[in-house]
């Protein structure tokens, strides 16, 4: 049997993968092209959760819902409103070769504050939010350089805590105005995140009574974009999948 033909077969199907042979099956599947894995989110670990991220956007009373693919790591093009999704989390398989190779896989808790987060950002590009000045007066201006470095104040209370990165912990919503907005919009959203109590007597406060009105105001408005030029789609990712993680490793000197 071909190796593409074996991979294709039997990826989605982690319980005909006996202890005794992943070994040799993890060495297949890293040396295939990653486009020829047959990925997609029907069917597929994340999509139950999308479906939960659009039943919570259905009782917020928000019709737009963004379109996702897969792709090499979480975010929307620029300015695009469509979520990407890392690619090893359609298949559990290769998320066991990514938890293996990083250390880490996210869980479902995680995937979610994530999809709440990118949609927060899909929403903001659909609609052009950050072109009104109480977006600007609220958040900053959005034309702020953005920095992947960037130095916060732990004890602000200025931002809401939200999604708990590895370097800045729950300061991620002061890494950009756009960042500040998509992680509002994820506390918002979050089915009893209790934030008007949590929330009350910090500044932060206002920027969630902000995005409550402000999706209130547009809810029955037409998204003034939909669709964009994808960023690295799953189909157009031809390295291996050794040669990704080989490259990844060499971006954050692990190769050591």
């Amino acid at each position: 049997m071909a190796v593409e033909v074996y991979s294709k077969k039997y990826i989605q199907h982690k319980a005909w993968i006996q202890p005794g042979n992943w070994k040799i099956f993890r060495q297949r599947l890293l040396q295939q092209r990653i486009c020829d894995l047959g990925l997609r989110i029907k069917g597929s670990p994340i999509e139950p959760l999308i479906h939960q991220l659009k039943n919570e956007l259905s009782a917020k009373g928000v019709d737009f819902v963004p379109a996702f693919y897969l792709t090499d790591t979480w975010g929307c093009p620029d300015k695009v409103p469509i979520v990407g999704i890392p690619f090893y989390l359609s298949c559990a398989l290769l998320g066991r070769i990514e938890k293996e190779q990083t250390g880490y896989l996210e869980d479902n808790q995680m995937i979610m504050q994530l999809l709440r987060h990118e949609t927060g950002h899909a929403i903001n590009y659909a609609y052009r939010l950050w072109e009104e000045q109480s977006w600007k007066d609220t958040f900053g201006s959005f034309s702020k350089p953005y920095r992947e470095v960037f130095h916060p104040n732990p004890w602000s209370r200025r931002f809401v805590r939200h999604i708990c990165s590895y370097s800045y912990r729950y300061t991620y919503a002061q890494k950009h105005p756009d960042d500040d907005f998509a992680e509002t919009f994820a506390v918002w959203l979050t089915p009893r995140s209790g934030w008007r109590y949590k929330y009350k007597y910090w500044p932060a406060i206002q920027k969630l009574k902000y995005v409550d009105r402000m999706m209130r105001n547009i809810c029955d408005q037409k998204p003034k974009r939909k669709s964009g030029k994808l960023l690295l789609p799953v189909s157009g990712m031809t390295m291996s999948l050794a040669e990704y993680y080989y490259s990844r490793n060499k971006e954050y000197g692990e190769t050591s």
